[in-house]
């Protein structure tokens, strides 16, 4: 049986259709010899979400995105066909995932662990994961709001520095700048002093070392001494002090009285000291005394006689 010719290239058109739609949807990630399960979730925002896009588990392929509609109470119902031999275990969710730098979006299925699993056409929880731009705008936003700040601050203190370094403060700073050469220069003057004593500095470190070193050695005398010190000030603590000071005042007080009765002309000693005539007559008696003892010195024998041969002289 021949073909007419219209036949055979109605024939071939149809198949060049059927290749052109197998390989487009080759391209698309599905199969037209295979079977797929349908779920569907929902998203307030898709972020640019394509038909078409990738379904990963655990960076798996095992889907696609085969529908987006958008729904004005709910969102953006994305539609996903996955393959007929993965199973999906309730607690699943569908997280809206970018898959590169460049921010394509994919739907990456975080499987739950039951128990059992969600029927197709079965609609899933969603939640949003972001990307690593996302994540690095993230950490950046509140380094952004330092680098504010601490511009801000630099701003603040360039203001107070410009105020610092005014016409009148630089002169200010000029007469301290100054002052501290001149001080710079007395501490070398002062360096270069006591460098030229360096010997005498020696020689008096030398005598601090010998003056140590001599009290080292004499540590036993100086405990001695110490210790007798101590001992004659605790001697000196419990001797009766205030006895003797009450004595001497008491002996202080009978004197004074005897000095007073002799000054009123009381007593012999008194009598002796106030009277004018009894001091002539002793004086007299006293200067009689003295001639008779030079005329003893002088005539020995007037008073005293002493005979060697037992003989009296008249």
């Amino acid at each position: 049986m021949s073909l007419s010719r219209e036949a055979r290239i109605g024939l071939l058109v149809t198949i060049s259709l059927l290749v052109f739609f197998a390989g487009f949807y080759f391209l698309k990630g599905s199969s037209l010899l295979s079977s797929e399960k349908t779920y569907y979730c929902f998203f307030a925002d898709v972020q640019g979400l394509q038909g078409s896009s990738n379904v990963q588990i655990r960076g798996l392929n095992v889907g696609r995105v085969s529908h987006t509609q958008l729904i004005d109470n709910k969102g953006v119902k994305v539609s996903i066909a996955i393959a007929k031999d993965v199973e999906i275990p309730q607690g699943t969710i569908a997280k809206l995932a970018s898959a590169d730098l460049l921010g394509t979006k994919i739907i990456k299925l975080d499987l739950g662990s039951g128990p059992g699993l969600i029927a197709k056409n079965q609609e899933l929880p969603t939640a949003i994961e972001g990307g690593l731009v996302d994540n690095l705008s993230a950490q950046m936003t509140p380094l952004l709001a330092d680098v504010r700040g601490v511009i801000s601050t630099l701003d603040t203190l360039l203001v107070g520095v410009n105020n610092i370094v005014s016409v009148q403060n630089q002169k200010a700073i000029t007469g301290s700048i100054a002052s501290l050469n001149t001080t710079t220069a007395n501490f070398a003057a002062l360096s270069s002093t006591l460098r030229q004593e360096t010997g005498e500095i020696n020689g008096i470190i030398h005598n601090a070392n010998s003056i140590t070193a001599n009290l080292a050695n004499n540590n036993d005398k100086v405990q001695q001494i110490l210790a007798n010190t101590a001992a004659a000030t605790d001697k000196l603590a419990k001797a009766p002090i205030k006895e003797t000071f009450e004595n001497l005042q008491k002996t202080t007080n009978e004197l004074q009285g005897i000095l007073n009765k002799i000054n009123n002309n009381q007593g012999s000693l008194g009598a002796i000291v106030n009277d004018k005539a009894l001091y002539t007559n002793l004086t007299n008696s006293l200067a009689s005394l003295n001639l008779l003892m030079a005329d003893l010195k002088e005539h020995p024998s007037k008073y005293v006689n002493i005979s060697v041969f037992g003989k009296k002289k008249k």
